[in-house]
Parts: C-alpha cells; structure tokens; sequence
C-alpha cells in the first residue's frame, strides 16, 4: 500500500472554515457527502430519533434510580445488621453482669449499676433504630427522590420537550447544511482530493505520495522564459515512485466551470510549479545531497510529469508538457512508465523533500 503522508489542502481549509462556524460533527469528508445525501431524510426523521433518545435518556435514569434503591437498601441491611450486633454483644454483656451479680454479694451494687447503664444502652438502640437508618441513609435517599422527580417531570413534560427539542434540532440542521452548502467549493475540491489520495492508496508500498507539498524560496527562483520569479509554491499532491515524480493537481469542476474563461488556467497553475520543482530537484549544487546511483554517462535527470486528475469533467483538449486524466485513468498513466530508480534512489528522493518542507 502507497506511503501517505500529510493531509490534503482542502481538506484542511474546510475543517478549519467548518470549526470557526461552530460545527464539529465531521471528521471526515465522506460523513460530509453522506450528510449532503442524506439531509432531507435526517430532517424528516428527527421527531422519532428526539423521542427515541428522549426514551433512552429515561430509561438510563431509571436504571440509575434501580441501581440508587439497590444500593440504599444495601446500606440499609448493613446498618441493622450492625444494630443487630451490638444488641447482641449488649445481651451478652447483660447475661455475665447478671450471674456474677447473683454470685457475689459484696459487688451487687456495682453490678446493678452496670445492669443499668446496659439496660439503658440496649433501650436506646433500639428505640432509635429506625431514625438511626435513615439518618445514615438521608444522602442517599434525597438523590433518590431527586432522580423520581426529575424522571417524573420528563414524562409530564414529554411532548413538549420532544417539541423543543427537535426545533433545537432542526435549526442546526438548517444552519449546517447552510454553512456546508456556502463552503461548497471547497467541499467539492475535498471530495476531489480525497478521491486522488484513495485510488493512489492501491499502488504498492515502494510508492510516496506527499499531500499538500508547500515551500518557499529565498531567493526566488527566475523562471527566464516567462519572466516569472516564483517565492513559493503549493502541490496537492506530489507522488514520488520508482518510475519518476508526479505532480498532481486535483480539479472537481463542473463543465460550466471547464468552460469558464475567468477561472484561472490549472495548466498554467501547473507548468509554474513544475519549472520550480524541477530546478530545485536537478540543481548541481543539490545532487549529491540526493545520493543517486551515478549512471556511467553522467548524473541522471529526474524529470516531473504534470498531471491533472480531472473528478467530474474532462476537457477533449490535450495540453503541452501536462496530462490531464480522468480519476479511473490515474493509475493506468502512473503504471504505464518504466522504472528509472530503485527502492533506495525513490527513499531518497522522499526523505531530500522532507527536509524541505
């Protein structure tokens, strides 16, 4: 499986559009299109899922309320049962007192006082038995009654609350897929990008895809044909395999916008980041930093094929230096070259790049 790294432009620029508008219910874009898909059913069926999690929240109290009764009743057991003891060790206590009194006359007196205190002791235990358990039972038996009362105003107030609820609901349903719908350029080219990065997940693991390459230069590097000094560039996608380095960009455009004059050239977008990268990959002074086997007639070029993914229309134009394919033709082009590097020229190749960035 190919080598990913980084997250697509777009992809990024969408979560961070999507965050400052409030919304954190995507983590990815396929939950965006199934959204999309899927909103008008959502809406329809949001009163039943209100009342169906309404349902839930009142049994989860009840099973608490269980759970709360089960474990009063068990420190209640336990308090009488400890009750239960010292009335015993109490009798137990009364019964010596009692023969040693019989047995000795000198000590009767003090013995009918400690009969007394006993006597005494034992009556109060068990007079104040019962305020002695609920007392030690009065914490849990207010959560208790806090826990009815609030399962019991949930089921008087169910209708409206289910009512309330889904109007909450509803409005930041609305309000979702309004903000989705305005960030719609940028859904489409995460759709776009996310499908490249799927379908080049297929090819084998001695290939690198980097997503989102993006560098600048200092000084600027002079393109002399154009008369264009480029300060930086931004690649969606840069595939780096044993048969060369692709640079992809992606374009999820309608055919009105295939068609549109004012949008700006991608071929153009392309070539100009192309010039650059091969200048920054192909400098003398740079080659040996890239450890490639020397070829016995001089340093070997690594050339850059321009492609762009196209994921719903395809101009019929075919375009100098640039190679534009439809989404299921991608890997067909990619394969269709030799290779030109090993395993450890393409390690290379990746790891001068990441130095770079």
């Amino acid at each position: 499986m190919t080598i990913i790294e980084g997250q697509t432009e777009t992809l990024k620029k969408l979560k961070e559009a999507l965050i400052r508008s409030g919304i954190t219910r995507f983590d990815s874009i396929g939950q965006i299109r199934r959204f999309l898909r899927d909103f008008e059913a959502e809406k329809d069926q949001l009163p039943s899922r209100i009342e169906s999690d309404l349902d839930a929240e009142i049994r989860g109290m009840k099973s608490t309320l269980a759970s709360q009764k089960q474990a009063c009743n068990e420190l209640r057991t336990k308090i009488q049962n400890e009750i239960d003891q010292q009335l015993r060790e109490l009798r137990t206590r009364t019964d010596k007192a009692t023969k040693k009194s019989n047995r000795n006359g000198i000590f009767r007196f003090l013995y009918f006082l400690k009969l007394l205190s006993l006597s005494h002791r034992t009556s109060k235990l068990k007079k104040n038995r019962a305020a002695t358990i609920e007392r030690r039972t009065a914490s849990q038996q207010k959560a208790i009654a806090k826990v009815e009362s609030e399962i019991e105003g949930l089921l008087k107030k169910k209708n409206d609350l289910v009512a309330e609820r889904c109007k909450k609901s509803l409005d930041e349903l609305i309000d979702t897929k309004e903000v989705v719908d305005g960030l719609y350029p940028l859904v489409a080219g995460a759709i776009g990008e996310t499908s490249v990065v799927k379908t080049l997940s297929k090819l084998s693991d001695d290939y690198y895809l980097i997503n989102d390459f993006s560098l600048e230069f200092d000084p600027p590097i002079y393109n002399r044909k154009e008369n264009d000094r480029i300060f930086s560039i931004q690649i969606d996608h840069l595939l780096v395999c044993p048969s060369g380095v692709f640079l992809l960009e992606t374009k999820n455009w309608s055919k009105a916008s295939v068609e549109n004059l004012d949008l700006r050239s991608p071929v153009q977008q392309i070539l100009r980041t192309s010039f650059a990268l091969f200048v920054l990959l192909n400098s003398d002074s740079r080659m040996n930093d890239l450890r490639l086997e020397r070829h016995h007639w001089g340093d070997k070029k690594i050339s850059i094929r321009n492609v762009i993914v196209m994921i719903n229309q395809k101009p019929r134009q075919d375009f100098k230096h640039v190679k534009v394919v439809s989404l299921n033709e991608l890997i067909g082009y990619i394969q269709y070259f030799d290779p030109i590097f090993d395993v450890e020229e393409v390690k290379s190749i990746v790891e001068y790049l990441r130095r770079k960035i």
